[in-house]
Formats: C-alpha cells, sequence, structure tokens
C-alpha cells in the first residue's frame, strides 16, 4: 500500500487548528504530529531572599560551620568559648 492509499484511508488532512499548532505533512503526505516544538519558557529568578530553600540551606551550612568552630576552638585552648569571652 502506498503512503497516497494509506493518506487516503486515515484522512489525514490538516485541519486549520493543526496548521495554526504548527503540524506539518512529510513527504509522503502523512501529518508529522511529533514535529511540533515546544514552546520555550523562561524559567522563575531565584530569588535568594525570604524562606526559601537557598536561605534555608545557606543558614543550615553556616550554623554547622559554626559550631565545628566553637568546639575547635575549645579543643585547642582547653577553655570554652564563655570562659575566652569574657
Amino acid at each position: 500500500m502506498s503512503t497516497e492509499n494509506l493518506s487516503t484511508v486515515l484522512n489525514d488532512e490538516l485541519s486549520a487548528k493543526e496548521r495554526q499548532e504548527g503540524y506539518t505533512k512529510d513527504v509522503g503526505g502523512l501529518t508529522n504530529k511529533f514535529a511540533v516544538e515546544p514552546q520555550p519558557y523562561a524559567e522563575e529568578p531565584n530569588n535568594h531572599f525570604g524562606f526559601n530553600t537557598f536561605a534555608e540551606t545557606f543558614s543550615g551550612r553556616v550554623a554547622m560551620i559554626g559550631f565545628d568552630l566553637l568546639v575547635l576552638t575549645e579543643l585547642l585552648t582547653g577553655r570554652g568559648i564563655i570562659h575566652l569571652w569574657g
């Protein structure tokens, strides 16, 4: 069966909506609905202020580093941070 016969059997004519959406016909005259390009979109800007994932992760990491520095200071000096401070 040739592609012309297959096209008529499948009633493969493009409607106005399909043409507007960007569907095309291949060389055999069949509708190629997989050739439609997705619409590009711009992502929302990643805001680094307020309660968001970045801010929570960053503050948690800073707190862990601070705690490690307190423990390291106590190990090296033999006195706690309160004794060193006051």
